[in-house]
């Protein structure tokens, strides 16, 4: 049976599967299982253990679709294989793309081209989240012929050839909702006394539809909360919700399953600024809320001055409302643009923020200082480039080594042949026709002792980069030149230091940078193994494996007010 539990938002669709489930607990009735969205899984099965209690775990458990797939594969087989991270990912595509791109219409040079190469990849995830099979590819193309068709062709191409990258020793994350589907019928765990609660998705993808399907398929109770104002309803704020809910009712009538609908009404409080302004504000009336509410708008001249009013409002709330930090958030459209601001400004105003968000890994400083590395030995030594590699702090070099080096550098603006050199550098600092002193002599020995510091690990790099004739072999020459950098240690080091500042989320940051870095080499030699690639190839590659991942950290207390974009906030 399918049962529909429908309700504007706080009407208490989520309290009342709850309430279900901890009967379902205390009267021993089958499993019952909660899927809800990825980012709310902890948050909701808190919730659901202070409900039910501690016997929680033995009737009822709290997982996303994925978390579902990852047991169902570990009951049912399926976990031999290698599960690729982002980065694998990113390589198995340039694996696939070099086979085949003899036969491209349409993405000529993609084997040369990593960016081309992300693109394939994102496309290939949209189909597997949509269920499009080589073979819809295929007819389409034929349909439609032209570019169009031509562009369907290449399509279905890559996607055979990347499964076929991946083998039976690979999968791919975006394959497990497929494969959960299949296992679903078969699989013990769910029978015809389990009961399958989802909630807190304003929609499904494709391949999340077929997973639900297969739970009806299996006997099992399905119940789905959509926060929507009824079945017929025609508020355009719905209409996705709305659509899926459809969806779901054709798919019960395939099965035959009964459907039943549970409308759950908010009771109204006139009281309530936050409930009217809900209710009407896609409702184009002149309705005008009768009391002094608590909804404020501020208009602010700058994005600083909308953070130090933000930082103003929380430290009124905790200081004289008694407020706990925990209980209040700062919701933001485009976290990214607000981030650096807003995290300055809570520092300095003693608020403690918790962003609840991922940064990129291309921006920090272990992937700054490969790209300037490749940059360098493959650019011809361009003194910017040279600058921007010890600006990233892990050279060895001190902050006073690295301006004494910088300035001479960025004076003189030396060659390649010059950095090749084994003779001193004897230009005098302060330029032509000046002077030697003992001083000078004092000053271009340091010079020529940080020159030839820096400069031996990345001509070791260029040596053996510009010998290696594979990507086990690149792989290899990059990985001499971490270790000679002794980068580990430099990574935890810094760590240990943010960490005494109080800088802890950066601490925590810069822990996950080296075995992030270490896992996309693993992952390269492996996957790309005797691969021909030029020094210059695999430095794209490499650098566009990095930039897939990011990295994030839990807050280091419970009480910190939260942070970020408005669709990444269950509150």
């Amino acid at each position: 049976m399918l049962r529909l539990i429908t309700g504007k938002a706080g009407s208490g669709k989520t309290a009342a599967i709850n309430n279900e489930i901890r009967q379902a607990v205390e009267q021993g009735r089958g499993r019952r299982l909660l899927i809800v969205p990825e980012q709310y899984s902890h948050e909701a099965e808190r919730e659901l253990c202070r409900i039910c209690g501690d016997a929680l775990s033995l009737y009822a458990e709290v997982l996303s679709f994925t978390g579902l797939a990852r047991k169902a594969s570990s009951e049912m087989g399926g976990i031999a294989r290698q599960l690729l991270d982002k980065g694998g990912r990113m390589l198995c595509m340039a694996q696939a793309v070099k086979q085949v791109s003899g036969q491209f219409s349409t993405f000529h040079g993609a084997s040369s081209r990593p960016e081309i190469q992300k693109m394939l990849l994102d496309a290939l995830d949209e189909m597997k989240a949509s269920c499009i099979s080589r073979e819809a590819l295929l007819s389409a193309a034929e349909e439609f012929g032209g570019r169009l068709g031509e562009k369907l062709l290449d399509l279905a191409l890559i996607s055979e050839a990347y499964d076929a990258v991946l083998g039976t020793a690979l999968a791919d994350p975006s394959d497990r909702l497929a494969l959960l589907a299949e296992q679903i019928p078969q699989w013990r765990f769910l029978t015809e006394d389990s009961a399958v609660y989802v909630d807190g998705f304003t929609d499904f993808t494709k391949a999340e539809l077929a997973v639900l399907r297969a739970v009806m398929a299996s006997g099992a109770e399905l119940t789905v909360c959509l926060t929507i104002d009824g079945p017929d309803s025609r508020n355009e704020i719905f209409s996705l919700t709305k659509s899926s809910a459809g969806k779901l009712i054709a798919a019960a009538k395939e099965f035959s399953a009964d459907v039943q609908y549970i409308k759950i009404e908010k009771a109204e409080d006139v009281n309530n600024p936050l409930q009217q302004f809900a209710d009407e504000l896609f409702s184009y009336t002149d309705s005008v809320f009768p009391h002094d509410g608590k909804i404020r708008l501020f208009c602010c001249e700058s994005m600083q001055a909308e953070c130090e009013q933000a930082a103003a409002e929380i430290l009124k709330l905790v200081r004289e409302d008694n407020c706990r930090w925990q209980d209040i958030a700062i919701a933001v459209r485009g976290f990214e643009d607000y981030a650096a601001v807003l995290e300055n400004t809570m520092e300095e105003y003693g608020v403690p923020l918790f962003s609840a968000g991922r940064a990129p890994v291309a921006a920090k400083p272990l992937p700054a200082l490969i790209s300037s590395a490749y940059s360098i030995v493959l650019g011809g030594w361009n003194t910017d480039d040279v600058i921007s590699y010890m600006d990233t702090g892990l050279t060895g070099l001190s902050r006073d080594e690295r301006d004494t080096l910088s300035a001479y550098i960025d004076f003189w603006d030396p060659d390649e042949d010059a950095w090749h050199s084994t003779r001193d550098w004897r230009q005098h600092p302060d330029g032509y026709g000046k002077e030697y002193t003992p001083e000078t002599d004092t000053l271009l020995s340091e010079v020529n002792r940080l020159r030839r510091e820096l400069s031996s690990p990345l001509l070791k790099l260029q040596k053996r980069s510009s010998e290696a004739i594979n990507a086990a072999q690149q792989a290899e020459a990059l990985a001499a030149f971490l270790e000679e950098l002794s980068l580990e240690k430099k990574l935890d080091e810094k760590a240990v230091l943010l960490l005494e500042n109080g800088r802890i989320r950066e601490a925590e940051e810069y822990r996950q940078l080296w075995d992030l870095t270490v896992s996309a080499l693993e992952q390269t030699a492996a996957i790309l193994a005797v691969s021909e690639m030029s020094a210059e190839e695999f430095a794209k590659l490499f650098q566009l494996t990095l930039s897939q991942y990011d990295v994030g950290v839990i807050p280091a207390s419970l009480d910190v007010v939260t942070a970020g974009d408005f669709d990444r906030m269950r509150r």
